[in-house]
């Protein structure tokens, strides 16, 4: 069932990390345009995010396999229409159908997880979970990067269609179906389509902030309409007699505060994804396959880690391991943020190394325990949609933070490149032309007017400020993750989730000896005493 369930998410995970690698190629072929290029990942996370919470409903209402099965079904078919595409309107509209095929997947196949290990081994079976998802979602980066070298991108997307007959067919033959029993066998459209417009609204307006602009009308209209969506939606639910999300959930302390961490945690790693690669390439000088291997340990590191959390887990609960874990990504953001300019590839083990071994750590302490924290507080029966409700939030952090770090981001460069005292010496005309191009960061091209020795002194400011504005994202991220640290450690609650899955919570002292079996008293009859 376990395998099932990873084979399952595998499919999504790996194509949403897969594809970046492979742009350049399909632009060469197909002649796509710099907007096709953007829209073929975000079409995928937009589609994504709108869909999951709605998903992850569904599967407690009509049953997971069920779901699951169909979300395979649609991702399988959409694969193919990518791998055979000979346009990138047709790649684009394929994005959209593997979006929502995936929003049925990883919702509910990591529903099928806690439903089937909600009693015993939990966490375990999440760590499992947790660490095979980011091995492949690690992992994939780089098999596609050799096909796409290989002239093969197209295999990139016949890679799921194995994972899918795979999936499939385990969950077939050894899954059993769950769902919520006490559940009407209906659901309210009117407020699934308010749930998938808000959350659409929002996504697209924090997605395309970085090319509109957040003063732009379509963005704020967007951003508003969605949020507007959202409230409405809400206030649909306290009194909808087919609701989707039972508001309940967010009474336990600790649903709410996993997510809470979510949704900043998710938010501050995103932009240090993002723009890690951008400075080890850009400002570092590093290749792109070195690149690539730069960041293998933490891909390894974070596997093995989440695998071996799964026992304490079971033992004391997430708090401790969600504590450290956020600790030890802090410590990395700490690490990052010292680094500056180096003098390249060969400085490595002396720079970077250590604080992508910290992130390895870090994630791999995180992700289970946050996983567990927000799903272990749910009832069985809402195993779906508080998974939908988890993974919402994920890419909902994802997409605000990086679109407000983003902005910021390009001010920041902007500032410091410009207020640079040999840039302020330069003349007005390639002050304005280095203004002008500054939103392109670490690519901001140099007036080519200017002496070969000048080019040279602006190329080594540009990658001075972009190092120093890497370094504010860092220091940013470091003190979000002490802040969830400390969410986690005052308000994530073991007590709560032994309650829930039915463990006594007495001390070793009063509990009977080993092999011997606490007997109740019938409530008919008085307990009888021992000769």
């Amino acid at each position: 069932m376990l395998f099932a369930a990873i084979s399952a998410a595998s499919m999504a995970f790996v194509a949403s990390t897969s594809l970046n690698v492979a742009l350049p190629a399909i632009q060469r072929e197909l002649g796509a345009r710099g907007a096709d290029l953007i829209w073929i990942p975000n079409a995928y996370v937009m589609v994504q995010a709108s869909l999951i919470v709605v998903a992850g409903s569904m599967g407690d209402h009509y049953g997971r396999n069920r779901v699951c099965l169909a979300g395979i079904l649609l991702f399988g078919l959409a694969s193919v229409i990518c791998g055979y595409a000979q346009t990138t309107n047709i790649i684009i509209a394929g994005r959209v159908a593997q979006g929502v095929g995936s929003s049925l997947i990883v919702p509910n196949s990591l529903a099928i997880v806690s439903a089937h290990f909600s009693r015993k081994g939990q966490g375990w079976a999440i760590a499992v979970w947790s660490a095979f998802t980011v091995l492949m979602a690690g992992t994939a980066p780089g098999l596609a990067g050799v096909l796409a070298d290989f002239g093969l991108w197209r295999f990139i997307f016949f890679i799921h269609i194995p994972l899918g007959f795979l999936a499939a067919f385990l969950i077939v033959r050894f899954v059993p179906e769950s769902f919520n029993r006490e559940s009407p066998k209906r659901m309210s459209v009117f407020g699934a389509l308010l749930v998938i417009l808000g959350l659409a609204g929002v996504t697209f307006g924090f997605i395309e902030s970085s090319t509109f602009g957040f003063d732009s009308p379509i963005i704020v209209v967007s951003i508003l309409a969605g949020a507007l969506a959202l409230i409405l939606f809400l206030r649909a639910e306290r009194e909808a007699k087919y609701a989707i999300l039972p508001l309940r959930l967010f009474k336990s302390r600790n649903f709410s505060a996993a997510n809470l961490i979510t949704l900043i945690f998710n938010g501050v790693v995103q932009p240090a994804v993002l723009y890690l690669p951008l400075n080890l390439i850009q400002v570092q000088g590093y290749s792109a396959t070195y690149t690539g291997l730069a960041t293998v340990p933490m891909i390894m590191i974070a596997t093995v880690s989440s695998a071996l959390v799964g026992p304490l887990l079971d033992r004391r609960g997430p708090r401790f391991p969600l504590a450290l874990g956020l600790a030890f990504v802090a410590l990395g953001f700490i690490s990052f943020s010292g680094i500056g300019v180096t003098d390249g590839a060969s400085d490595y083990f002396s720079t970077f190394f250590l604080p992508i071994v910290l992130f390895g750590i870090g994630f791999g302490f995180t992700f289970a325990p946050l996983t567990m924290a927000a799903l272990a507080s749910a009832p069985d029966d809402n195993a779906g949609i508080a998974s939908g409700v988890n993974q919402t939030v994920t890419r909902i952090g994802q997409v605000l933070v990086v679109g407000v770090l983003g902005g910021m981001a390009i001010t920041w460069f902007g500032q410091l490149l410009l207020e640079d005292p040999y840039i302020r010496s330069l003349p007005a005309e390639a002050q304005a032309h280095l203004a002008a191009d500054a939103g392109d960061l670490a690519e901001t091209s140099i007036p080519d007017w200017l002496t070969e020795a000048e080019q040279g002194r602006v190329h080594r400011v540009v990658r001075q400020s972009f190092a120093a504005t890497f370094s504010i994202l860092m220091i940013i991220g470091a003190v979000a993750c002490a802040l969830c640290a400390v969410i986690a450690i005052f308000l994530i609650d073991d007590r709560e989730l032994k309650l829930k899955r039915g463990q006594d919570i007495l001390d070793d002292s009063e509990k009977p000896p080993a092999g011997e079996r606490k007997v109740r008293p019938s409530p008919h009859r008085p307990p009888r005493e021992s000769p």
